[in-house]
Order: C-alpha cells, then sequence, then structure tokens
C-alpha cells in the first residue's frame, strides 16, 4: 500500500510541469470568457412551454476565507480561533454577498443559497468557522458543499493535517447549520454525509459530503468528487481534478443507485451541485482541472436514461462563468452552470436560479378540453392522423410517456400534410400509454393515446 501511495505522489509531481503550462494558457483566457455583470440570473427550464415560476434561489462559489493568509487564527489547522477581524478581500466580497441577499430577499423572491465548494483557502477550521460566523447574518437557509481545498487541512509552506480530514470538521462545524437544513427542506437524505466509508484511492476513510434534499418538488444532490490525497504545501489546496469515487460507498455508486430509485423524479426536477464540473472541454482536461474521459463517459452513460429528469447542473473551481451542455455521445443530457469566484470580486459575485416547473402528467390529464383533438386511429401502432383547426400553423406538439417524462417536442407544421391534415409515426416506442398536448398562443389541448 505504501508503493501504492508513494507510485501516486510520483505521478503528481511528475505532472506539475505540464499543470503549470495548461495553467498559464487558461487563465490566459479566462478573461475572455468572463461576463463582468456583478448579479446575473438564470433561467430553470422558463424555455419548457407551459412552465410555471415556483421560487428562486442563489448559487454562490468559491469563497475561499483564509486564502493569502498562511496560518489562520491561532497556530496550527484544528485550532478553535478565528481572526478577530477579516478585512481581507475575500471576506469583503461574502459579507457583501449576504447583505445584497438580505436586501433582495422579497423582491426577488430568494428562498434559499447553496454554496458549491471551496468555501476556505485551507480547510483550516477558523476558516470554516469564519464562514459560519459571516453567513450567520444571512436571513435565509443555506447549504454548504465541500470544495478541493476544503479536503485537507494544512498551513501553506509549512505541514499539513495527517489525515484528509476537512469532510469531518465540516460536519462539526456546519452541525447546526445542516440540522437547521433538515427542517426547511423537505426529504433531507444525509447520505453518505455521516457515515465513514474507505476510500482505496487514498488508503484512508473519509466522510464523502454526498446528500440530497427537496424544494417545491426539486430535487437537489449535493456531490462530493473531491480528491483526498496530500497538500503540494507551496500550492493553494490539493490538486484540482475531479475523481468519480466509484467503488463501494464512493459518490458514483451513491449517486447511481439515488437516480435508479427516487420515485420523485419528474420532468427536469434534478439538479446537482458540485463544486467540480463535468465536461469534455478539451482545455480544462489537459489542465487537469475535471475528470478524465473514461470518467467522464461512464457517469455520462449512467446519467443518460434521465435525462427527461435532469434540470441544472451548478459548480465552481474554474473561477469563470460558463454554460454548457454536458452530453452523451454528443447529445445534451443536462444544462451545466458554472460561476465566477465570490472572492475575485469586492461586490461579491453569485447567481440568482428562478425555478420554472414544468407541467407533470397529472397535470396534464387534469386540463379541460374545449374541443376533443381529431386523431384516429386511437388505440394504434404508434402512427396516426391528426385533423385539427384550432390551432395556428407553430402549434407545439408535446408527447409524454406514462410517468410523464417528454419524449418528443416539435411544432405542428414539420407533421403537415398536402391535405391539411398532421402524420406521426411512434412506432418506434414501446407500447402502452402515452399523453399528447397541444399549445399555441391561446389554446392548449391534452389527449390519452395508446398506443399496442
Amino acid at each position: 500500500m505504501r508503493n501504492r501511495i508513494q507510485n501516486n505522489l510520483d505521478t503528481i509531481a511528475k505532472q506539475s510541469i505540464f499543470r503549470l503550462i495548461c495553467f498559464f494558457l487558461f487563465f490566459t483566457v479566462k478573461n475572455i470568457y468572463a461576463q463582468t455583470t456583478v448579479m446575473p440570473e438564470y433561467n430553470l427550464n422558463k424555455d419548457i412551454l407551459g412552465s410555471v415560476y415556483k421560487f428562486s434561489f442563489v448559487h454562490i462559489t468559491d469563497i475561499h476565507i483564509g486564502e493569502g493568509i498562511s496560518d489562520y487564527g491561532t497556530q496550527g489547522f484544528f485550532n478553535d480561533t478565528m481572526p478577530s477581524v477579516d478585512n481581507s478581500k475575500p471576506a469583503r466580497a461574502l459579507r457583501e454577498a449576504v447583505k445584497w441577499i438580505n436586501f433582495h430577499e422579497q423582491d426577488k423572491n430568494i428562498k434559499f443559497v447553496v454554496i458549491s465548494g471551496d468555501l476556505t483557502g485551507s480547510a483550516e477550521k477558523s476558516e470554516f468557522k469564519m464562514v459560519k460566523k459571516i453567513m450567520s447574518d444571512l436571513k435565509l437557509p443555506y447549504v454548504p458543499v465541500i470544495g478541493n481545498h476544503d479536503a485537507w487541512p494544512y498551513v501553506r509552506y509549512q505541514t499539513e493535517a495527517s489525515t484528509a480530514c476537512g469532510d469531518s470538521i465540516m460536519n462539526e462545524v456546519f452541525d447546526s447549520v445542516y440540522t437547521a437544513d433538515k427542517t426547511f427542506f423537505a426529504n433531507w437524505n444525509d447520505g453518505t454525509r455521516l457515515t465513514r466509508v474507505y476510500n482505496p484511492e487514498s488508503d484512508q476513510y473519509h466522510y464523502l459530503q454526498n446528500f440530497s434534499f427537496e424544494y417545491e418538488n426539486f430535487i437537489f444532490y449535493s456531490l462530493d468528487f473531491n480528491p483526498r490525497y496530500h497538500v503540494n504545501k507551496p500550492e493553494p489546496g490539493i490538486g484540482p481534478e475531479a475523481q468519480l469515487m466509484d467503488w463501494q460507498g464512493g459518490t458514483f455508486q451513491w449517486l447511481k443507485n439515488e437516480m435508479a430509485t427516487n420515485t420523485r423524479k419528474r420532468n427536469k426536477n434534478v439538479c446537482f451541485i458540485s463544486h467540480h464540473p463535468a465536461t469534455n472541454n478539451p482545455l480544462f482536461i489537459l489542465s487537469g482541472f475535471v475528470f478524465d474521459m473514461n470518467e467522464y463517459n461512464k457517469l455520462t452513460s449512467m446519467l443518460n436514461p434521465y435525462k427527461n429528469n435532469l434540470g441544472l447542473w451548478m459548480t465552481g473551481h474554474i473561477h469563470i462563468d460558463y454554460d454548457y451542455q454536458l452530453a452523451y455521445n454528443n447529445n445534451g443530457i443536462m444544462a451545466v452552470r458554472g460561476m465566477e469566484a465570490n472572492k475575485d470580486h469586492d461586490s461579491s459575485r453569485f447567481q440568482i436560479v428562478n425555478v420554472y416547473e414544468v407541467p407533470t402528467i397529472t397535470d396534464i390529464s387534469k386540463q379541460k378540453l374545449n374541443k376533443p383533438i381529431k386523431l384516429y386511429p386511437n388505440p394504434n401502432d404508434g402512427k396516426f392522423t391528426i385533423a385539427e383547426e384550432l390551432f395556428s400553423p407553430n402549434a407545439m406538439l408535446k408527447l409524454y410517456d406514462v410517468v410523464g417524462n417528454l419524449i418528443s417536442e416539435k411544432e405542428m407544421r414539420s407533421f403537415a400534410t398536402m391535405n391539411e391534415t398532421y402524420q406521426f409515426d411512434f412506432s418506434y416506442l414501446p407500447k402502452g400509454l402515452y399523453y399528447l398536448v397541444l399549445t399555441d398562443e391561446t389554446n392548449s389541448y391534452s389527449q390519452r393515446l395508446m398506443m399496442q
């Protein structure tokens, strides 16, 4: 085991020069993509016809309290004493964020805050406690999520803790915060957060910070992809890459089981919060910021069957604003939204996520029909015709399966024929009950459809 750990350390050392080159290239182009808007807003599901606004929350990331200070507070990384005053840039930015959120809580309808990792600069207990102290002025619930800087406590240029115990320090310092969260959010699930599991990659036991909670029928998964190997003391934090943790009790296995068994999944109502993004961007991969391609492919393959349930993945880590589609075999399965580091701005930096709910099958089946859709034959083998004069040419057709997953969404005009009817062929779908919904600017009708 000692040889394996030494080999891992040797590999890390060999990668250092290459990564320095990649870091230089990456940060050279960083400002090209960075936005200047202080408080951007993201609209989840708003572009889906029939969606209804529900609530908003704030996503903030990369706080880095204690950054730039070799030993924060009293001596050592397990000390209980914070500095009496912290006027550093990270602390000022976090206080400004709290002030802004408190002021706009009502007019922006903000219900809670999520922090997607790197709460601290070097995982010292005093740093975590300062985060909690500053956040105690927030009027709303907040959910802290672990980042790579939070994993292994150390004093920069000097020494590190004997184990990567930042996760256990988080459990201790934020115990009252998580307890309060359990009373605010529905269906809180501590997951692996309070269970020590053996990590064969580090040969240590950890409290992987995987847990979930719900709000207004939306499911949020906190995911811990942070490696647990030794700190490189001259650098800030442990290495930047993501690890899938594909072993018993690990993150991948836990998420895989959750996606298979959570019966409350609906259309676009599943959200992920993690420090690391999943991406196949070659620049990020070569820089060592994310999963390697094998792990990326394994993760997206597992998530692909649930793409109709997946709403938004919120991340940080890269320190820029970025939006893209998580893809499996070049097909998008989930929107990803990464945020710039809050600590990089004196006036704070975060985003407001406005959440829109997609109609469910229950909603659809309860709609009153002013006039039935002329659909024949019904039942059918997946091939059928609609003759309908009520709808404008740009009317949309949506097909849902029996559990509410959106199967197809297209303009009616794409199915039009010369005789003013609309021909459909869904014979490639499994047999069973489906729902059709036709919507234009003024009408919205639904119809049961039986394929047999």
